[in-house]
């Protein structure tokens, strides 16, 4: 949601404040005391009441509380206090006028299916109703009319125990659906409720009776009860299922397989292997289990456990298989690209991104990657429109929430990227690609002391990591110390390069800053290569190659840049 007032606003999601025009810094703690006081205007909130919503369990004074209030009206531009109002022995109060206005892309009509709960005597069944809550997630987004919270946002919401009305609302739906599953061997029963925003009243709630061997069709009458309720007629064909798993083995296969699939781990995607194969065994091929199997194969890419792209032969495989067994699936083109896409050829990921997007444009994946794309060929608009829609359908995801500055940064608006980077470290301080990301956009900046603390803790938490291999590389580059730059770039890091757009980039980075001029321009072809041909970016917004553009072999390489981007741009 975005609050206006004057020339200030305020865009929840984003945690970006702008006045005049112009982007205001403010710590995340400072932000959420902001946010929480605009969701309840013309009260008076209690101190303690503010310090148990944004501090939870910490033990904080009051002292941090009056800091934070103090950075928030320095921020919108309240010197008088007249806009936060202090309530004498009992709390603060917002009293500014202002206008709530939805983003483009939350037009639609919105909706939170919050994870479904396993209250099975067993307790065994949680990959059922994580599953579950997936695929009602899936047929839901496939109305286009909807908006509807991607699953990676709405599975972190597990556990965290706040009221679903008040995540509902920062999140800006107008719906929530959730409910609970039971399962008694291969029978399931699923209660579930959706209520509309800022109501006590279920809207509609209904009880659905299934096996597992019916699950996928249970999906199908959830999501029609549903639209029905919403829009009141919805065409069946809106929701056909053309990938049915019938044998009840296969489908608690895929379950498990995308329930360990999430975790992100080594360990997990061996497991989702295992599953999955043993799917396949039971009914055969099937583009279901394929595309999920293919995407496995991806992540171990994703998560930088398949140097020599063996498993992205496999996931290429995988997509082989689906198209055999329909040439229009909507997931063989998404697992497509994504091939395409980590085996270092950006312009041939382009078009099955594109094609899946049409077919399936709620996937905030497919979003975010195609998005990235359009940002390295200097799209931006384009870029900034699919990152809108992937940070409105997948808002609790971290990394959604500094793609806008990534288009900053080829734009040369190198403040304005900050703060949403400095948002997705925030979000996921642990994540090396957080860290990494956030000392590079504060180098970017100038500022090489507050860099060198972050990738410090990166090099702690993260020792021997590719993305601390490559910050050391580019603080050297910034640093001028050219030793240590030709140090930092090891050969594994080389290697991984070499089919990586983003390692390749800042490799020429860092060796252009050390003055290693050939080999610089050696990893500069490299990415033009691989896809990155934002002209408006090398020609004119990036001066980390200003000490190789003198050379006539960058102006030939240049020249072709242009004539590339020319052509991509001149075409929408």
């Amino acid at each position: 949601m975005i609050y206006r007032f004057g020339d200030t606003s305020i865009d929840t999601l984003r945690a970006e404040i702008r006045r005049a025009g112009n982007s205001v810094p403010l710590r995340r703690k400072s932000f959420d005391v902001l946010v929480y006081l605009l969701q309840r205007p013309c009260r008076v909130v209690t101190k303690a009441e503010l310090l148990d919503a944004v501090w939870g369990d910490r033990i904080v004074t009051e002292g941090s509380l009056k800091s934070c209030l103090t950075e928030v009206r320095a921020a919108i531009g309240d010197h008088e206090r007249k806009l936060i109002l202090t309530v004498p022995r009992r709390g603060y109060m917002l009293e500014a006028s202002f206008e709530r206005e939805a983003p483009a892309a939350y037009t639609r009509t919105s909706i939170l299916v919050a994870p479904i709960r396993d209250q099975s005597l067993d307790g065994d069944s949680t990959y059922i109703a994580d599953g579950l809550t997936e695929e009602i997630i899936i047929e839901l987004s496939k109305i286009q009319s909807f908006r509807v919270i991607s699953h990676a946002s709405a599975m972190r919401l597990k556990g965290m125990g706040e009221p679903l009305q008040d995540t509902a609302r920062e999140l800006g739906v107008d719906f929530i659906l959730d409910g609970s599953i039971r399962r008694n061997g291969d029978k399931l029963r699923v209660a579930l409720q959706l209520s509309q925003l800022d109501s006590d009243d279920a809207q509609w709630s209904e009880r659905f009776d299934a096996t597992l061997a019916d699950l996928f069709d249970m999906h199908d009458e959830i999501a029609r009860a549903v639209a029905k309720e919403l829009a009141q007629y919805i065409p069946p064909r809106e929701l056909a299922n053309k990938e049915k798993l019938e044998e009840p083995r296969a489908v608690e296969s895929y379950l498990r397989a995308r329930y360990q699939m999430w975790r992100f781990s080594q360990a997990g995607l061996q497991q989702a292997e295992r599953h999955l194969k043993n799917g396949l065994d039971l009914v055969g091929p099937n583009s279901r289990l394929l595309a999920t199997l293919g995407h496995v194969y991806a992540r171990y890419s994703e998560i930088g456990l398949d140097t020599n792209g063996a498993l992205l032969v496999k996931a290429a495989e995988c997509a082989k298989s689906i198209f055999e067994l329909d040439a229009n699936s909507s997931r063989g083109h998404a697992l497509l690209g994504i091939v395409k896409f980590h085996s270092g050829a950006l312009r041939a990921a382009r078009e099955p991104l594109e094609r899946s997007l049409g077919a399936n444009p709620g996937d905030p994946d497919t979003l975010s990657m195609l998005g990235y794309l359009y940002a390295l060929i200097g799209r931006n608009k384009q870029a900034l429109h699919l990152f809108a829609e992937a940070l409105a359908i997948d808002p609790l995801t971290p990394i959604n929430h500094c793609m806008p500055g990534f288009v900053a940064l080829m734009e040369g608006r190198n403040l304005d990227a900050l703060p949403p980077y400095r948002h997705f470290f925030e979000m996921d301080p642990y994540n090396a690609f957080a860290a990494w990301s956030l000392g590079y956009v504060l180098l970017r900046n100038g500022r090489v002391d507050e860099a060198s603390e972050v990738i410090g803790e990166l090099r702690v938490n993260h020792p021997g990591s590719t993305m601390a291999q490559l910050a050391d590389a580019i603080l050297s580059g910034v640093c001028g110390e050219q030793e240590a730059t030709r140090d930092a770039i090891t050969s594994e890091l080389r290697a991984a390069a070499k089919n990586s757009e983003l390692l390749s980039r800042e490799i020429t980075h860092s060796l252009a800053l050390a003055g290693e001029t050939d080999e610089a321009l050696d990893w500069f072809e490299n990415t033009v290569r691989i896809g990155n041909i934002n002209y408006p970016f090398w020609a004119q917004h990036n001066e980390w190659v200003d000490s190789i553009r003198s050379s006539s072999r960058f102006d030939a390489i240049i020249r072709d840049v242009e004539r590339e981007w020319l052509s991509v741009t001149s075409i929408g």
